[in-house]
């Protein structure tokens, strides 16, 4: 962190000044934006995939609202996808990501969790689904407690879906087709405490650092084919997605940057039009800081599946999933009341 606060500060001098160090620095920064360019492409890959976690219901459809006994559930699921680290080092580097999780051979594990609710259709036999999921902390306790990283997570997740069944309703298999979408926002962060001031030739630069971080938003929608079997007490299911996502991924610096000389003093936003005019295209100038975010669409298609055992109204569903795109895993286990 100290080496990325340096690069930072020396930026601030160097643009004003021109010193000959300003091509040192550049390629540093550069290589900041690689990384981010780099973790951008893996987001538009991955974070769709993170983002189906959740209705994914053993049963292929449910069945009617209006029937006896009115057919509805509510529960909860949570769970893993896994993002190909190697993708991403330098920047967990920077977030001192322990190796043990860095290099996990099937990747870096994004958790997720939701809670969910369906209700069956009426005339039609169609349902329709609802998720939600939400986390916003400073510091993440367990991580925190042990290994003293100052990490916070930002995390929501909702969705909605809605599917029709293609076979009759007295089939113990069912075949359904299904449409939904996805809205996940997250961030990791990383709490700094790096005050510095200098003077330089003419200059007295201030600069306070208080937060480091990475940030992610991504819209995925999604085709689906699912099939199921009631069999006693167990209900194994597969089903398969495609899906189109726009995702958004970049850091952000929460820093207040203060310089004073014979020309006055330049705030962030001048700050940033510098970066900018040195090739930093997609940096921009916040309320408290800077950042850098570069937009990424991608096509994606997953595999899941599993089974559920069936306990008279409480299901207990164990899923697999699998993205065909990035040969990457996930797995979710969820617990619902249903009708």
């Amino acid at each position: 962190m100290k080496k990325f606060g340096k690069i930072l500060c020396l930026c601030v001098v160097l643009f004003l000044l021109a010193s000959p160090l300003f091509s040192q620095v550049i390629p540093l920064l550069s290589t900041l934006d690689g990384h981010v360019n780099k973790f951008s492409e893996e987001v538009a890959k991955s974070l769709p995939f993170n983002s189906t976690m959740g209705l994914n219901w053993s049963h292929a459809y449910i069945g009617q609202l209006l029937g006896f006994p009115p057919k509805f559930g509510i529960g909860a699921t949570i769970g893993f996808t896994f993002l190909n680290a190697g993708s991403m080092d330098g920047l967990m580097n920077l977030f001192d990501v322990p190796d043990f999780l860095a290099n996990l051979p099937i990747g870096l594990p994004l958790p997720g969790y939701v809670a969910e609710a369906r209700v069956g259709g009426i005339v039609l036999p169609f349902d329709i689904g609802f998720k939600i999921g939400y986390l916003a902390v400073d510091k993440i306790p367990l991580l925190d407690n042990i290994l003293d990283l100052g990490i916070g997570l930002d995390y929501l997740l909702i969705g909605a879906d809605l599917r029709y069944s293609l076979l009759p309703k007295l089939l113990p298999v069912k075949l359904s087709v299904g449409v939904g979408v996805n809205r996940l926002v997250g961030g990791i962060s990383k709490t700094l405490s790096s005050s510095q001031s200098f003077g330089f030739e003419d200059y007295q630069i201030d600069m306070d650092m208080s937060k480091l971080a990475l940030q992610w938003k991504t819209t995925c929608v999604e085709l689906k084919v699912q099939v199921s079997a009631n069999l006693l007490i167990i209900t194994p299911y597969a089903g398969v997605g495609a899906s189109y996502s726009w995702s958004e991924a970049g850091y952000r610096v929460n820093a207040d940057v203060s310089m004073t000389g014979p020309g006055g003093s330049v705030d962030n936003s001048e700050f940033v039009n510098v970066l900018r005019a040195q090739g930093f295209n997609n940096m921009t100038a916040t309320e408290d800081g800077m950042e850098s975010i570069i937009e990424n669409n991608a096509f994606n298609i997953r595999a899941y599946g599993g089974l559920s055992l069936n306990l008279t109204v409480f299901k207990f569903d164990l899923t697999v999933m699998y993205n065909i795109t990035t040969n990457s895993l996930g797995g979710t286990f969820g617990i619902r009341f249903q009708l």
